[in-house]
């Protein structure tokens, strides 16, 4: 990945290092190029911060593989159903802490550097997903058991407060104006590659050890791998400089020092643009729980496919992601990134009861190939844009708290909580088509939040 950044950066030539500093707060006109901003700087930058995201993500997708057995080993046996509203529950309170994480660790961002912020955010998910490792069953400590894997749960979710909204921030503070949408879009491959490496380590080690070691002890496994590989992410991380935009902040700060605002000032002035980041949040996370965290599972325990076809779904969904999300940011360059986002809507909204319906009809596999199709490229449009669109919200002082702080009140509210959500009203209601106008509801969000949004595709981010 990043020989391919350092072709894109080498191509881009002077100009983009200038369009760099000018966004960085300087004169447009000052020809000036800084010597730090080589292309070869700018791709260790991207690769380093993508690597870092991916480990997250990684981290997250292995406690997913494993709900089945993490509801074995750490919840008591009544029903199937219940054990996995419970193992859901877990999951989503590390998605209900992520606000708290977004409030410590923006002011950290915008007042101490992104960089330290994002040191500090995967050291803690390294150290949380280390400790999951060795919490006893519950077999073993009964109750404290669930009780601790939430605890550990919590700290991931608050590490993960800070990591996405900063990692955003530090690739497109480094990214050169016409190639914004494009070198941010890596950040969604790293997230995709964890997510798929997880779920590939987790069926790689069950297949290896069968299913009693892995209730025995295998289980814990995919957790020590990862905290090694975070181990790692946090070397890459404390080697990669600070971003030209908060180093400018500092040099100016120096020279005409100021109050920094505070958490209500920022609120009360960013308002709008904090609802339009929360709505689009909204939209992007619901569809991607839902489409690849929740449908294999409801496939296989509401519609009744064989573990095996909602495995190839999975993968194949996953493996979609990772070849097209640099295409579409690519693409967002060109097109706009608001045009692409309006596209991601309409595909998403159109396409999600007719896949359902598919999928209750058990329906050809060419009719579910093409439903599945509309709704992955919905999700590509948002993959390949996000990461560019949510910074360019917000003025470089306040960029990394306001984005952290809606990104994550926004993913604990809606995003995070829609697969425990959607089960418990499948429950509930009986109704299968749950999931579907779930979507067709997170649609409609990202819509409202686009009216009125200034597309600042090929523009520098504002000051």
């Amino acid at each position: 990945m990043t020989t391919l950044l350092k072709e894109q950066m080498t191509m881009a030539g002077p100009e983009m290092s200038q369009t760099v500093y000018a966004a960085a707060g300087h004169d447009r006109e000052n020809t000036a190029v800084p010597s730090d901003m080589v292309p070869a700087n700018l791709a260790k930058a991207v690769a380093g911060v993508t690597f870092g995201n991916m480990v997250e993500w990684f981290d997250f997708a292995i406690y997913s593989s494993m709900s089945g057995i993490m509801a074995e080993v750490f919840f008591p046996a009544s029903n199937k159903l219940s054990q996995l509203v419970a193992v859901y529950a877990a999951f989503a309170a590390g998605f209900l802490i992520r606000p708290l994480g977004g409030f410590l660790f923006g002011p950290i961002g915008d007042r101490y550097g992104r960089r330290t912020a994002l040191v500090a955010s995967i050291s803690l998910m390294s150290i949380a997903t280390l400790c999951i490792s060795v919490i006893p069953g519950y077999r073993s400590v009964g109750i404290w058991a669930p009780v601790l894997l939430v605890a550990m749960r919590l700290l991931q979710g608050l590490s993960t407060g800070g990591e996405y909204g900063g990692s955003c921030i530090f690739i497109a503070e480094y990214s050169p104006d016409n190639k914004r949408t494009y070198l941010t879009s890596w950040l969604e491959f790293g997230n995709t590659t964890g997510f798929l490496i997880g779920g590939l380590m987790v069926s790689g080690v069950t297949y290896c050890l069968g299913w009693e070691r892995m209730l025995a002890w295998g289980w814990r496994v995919p957790f020590v791998l990862a905290g090694m590989m975070g181990v790692i992410a946090l070397y890459i991380r404390m080697n990669v400089e600070e971003t030209p935009v908060f180093r400018h902040m500092q040099e100016e700060k120096s020279h005409k020092p100021g109050k920094d605002q505070t958490i209500w000032t920022m609120l009360t002035q960013e308002w709008p643009n904090l609802l339009r980041s929360a709505g689009l949040v909204a939209t992007f996370n619901v569809t991607y729980y839902i489409v690849l965290g929740y449908t294999p599972t409801y496939l296989a325990n509401i519609a009744g496919y064989s573990p095996l076809f909602c495995s190839n779904l999975s993968l194949a969904i996953s493996l979609s992601l990772l070849v097209f999300i640099p295409c579409f940011g690519w693409m967002g360059d060109y097109i706009s990134r608001k045009k692409m986002l309006v596209m991601g809507c309409l595909c998403i909204g159109g396409g999600a009861v007719p896949a359902f319906l598919a999928f209750q009809a058990h329906s050809g596999l060419p009719v579910i190939g093409a439903c599945m199709a509309v709704l992955l490229t919905g999700m590509l449009c948002f993959h390949g844009t996000m990461p560019s669109t949510l910074p360019s919200l917000f003025g470089s002082a306040v960029r990394y708290t306001c984005l952290a702080v809606s990104y994550n009140i926004s993913v604990s509210l809606l995003g995070g909580t829609a697969p425990l959500v959607n089960t418990w009203l499948i429950a509930r209601t009986q109704y299968a088509l749950v999931p579907a106008w779930y979507l067709v509801a997170s649609a409609m969000v990202g819509l409202i939040a686009l009216w009125g949004l200034r597309d600042r595709t090929g523009q520098p981010m504002p000051a």
